[in-house]
């Protein structure tokens, strides 16, 4: 059974949760309401996204449930998702920051 990517996904998404804990933080929340719930969706969906790869990653590693391309997909495609979240949360925020997007 090969682990490595359940093991660093066990690694990984508590840090992307707490990379995540203390953007949604130190950001500043006062912009209008539209773009305040998208960031909520968006650090909803990035947190349910680790919380699966996590769990997946566990029940893996535990033997509980076997290695298998569905397994490994599930956990690929969260973490994918994350990324990919993460890429737009900082796409947006460069734009915004460079004066482009008026609020």
């Amino acid at each position: 059974m090969n682990t490595a990517l359940y093991d660093n996904a066990m690694q990984v998404v508590p840090v992307l949760l707490i990379a995540l804990f203390l953007d949604s933080r130190g950001t500043d929340r006062q912009t209008g309401h539209r773009p305040r719930r998208w960031e909520n969706a968006q650090d909803r969906l990035f947190a349910l996204l680790g919380v699966v790869a996590f769990v997946v990653s566990m029940l893996v590693v535990a033997g509980v449930v076997d290695d298998s391309r569905v397994t490994a997909a599930t956990v690929i495609a969260a973490l994918s998702g994350c990324i990919g979240l993460l890429f737009a949360r900082i796409w947006f925020r460069l734009i915004r920051d460079s004066g482009q997007v008026r609020e």
